[in-house]
């Protein structure tokens, strides 16, 4: 892939390592225009994890920002006592003895979508947001590297913020898809 960054005259066996190596995409792209995201590969696993627990960490990320002078007092900083225990106890929630959000990759893209979209922090929710979601998943044990990276991870928060609440469930469903990819 690197003569392809250097070369301006593209050849066809380029042309073809290119469709072979972003070939998902297409599909991917074309599954979002359609709203038919293949979202069952997807992990069932009992979670067992505290909202306090995951909120800690949230503060242990702002001590770290306020240590490094790139975020203040206001980071992380409720804007009502319980708001983000209420958001993940949204996504951990059960009906009828069965979870509402039934996989991993489900509750962490919730997680990621209510963080960023309902505003629980005075201040740094698209970054509180990717935080809790990436902690999450490793707190649980799912294996997102390979599938979420640094910039795919912020590509995503930005999207989650920019996008209108009624594309809620294509952009949950996106984010799925994305850790459902192997």
């Amino acid at each position: 892939m690197k003569k392809l960054a250097h070369d301006k005259n593209i050849g066809s066996d380029e042309i073809l390592e290119l469709i072979k190596t972003f070939g998902q995409t297409w599909f991917s792209l074309d599954a979002f225009d359609k709203q038919t995201f293949d979202t069952t590969k997807q992990t069932a696993k009992k979670v067992k994890l505290e909202s306090k627990k995951l909120y800690d960490d949230v503060l242990t990320l702002k001590q770290q920002l306020i240590a490094q002078k790139q975020t203040t007092e206001l980071f992380a900083q409720e804007k009502e006592a319980g708001v983000f225990e209420g958001i993940f106890g949204n996504i951990m929630q059960t009906a009828f003895g069965k979870d509402v959000y039934p996989s991993i990759e489900s509750k962490a893209a919730h997680l990621l979508y209510f963080v960023i979209k309902n505003h629980p922090f005075t201040d740094g929710n698209k970054r509180s947001g990717a935080f809790s979601f990436i902690r999450f998943l490793q707190k649980v044990g799912y294996d997102f590297r390979g599938k979420i990276t640094p910039e795919a991870l912020t590509a995503m928060a930005l999207l989650i913020a920019t996008s209108d609440p009624k594309d809620k469930e294509r952009i949950i469903d996106l984010v799925i898809l994305l850790l459902s990819n192997k």
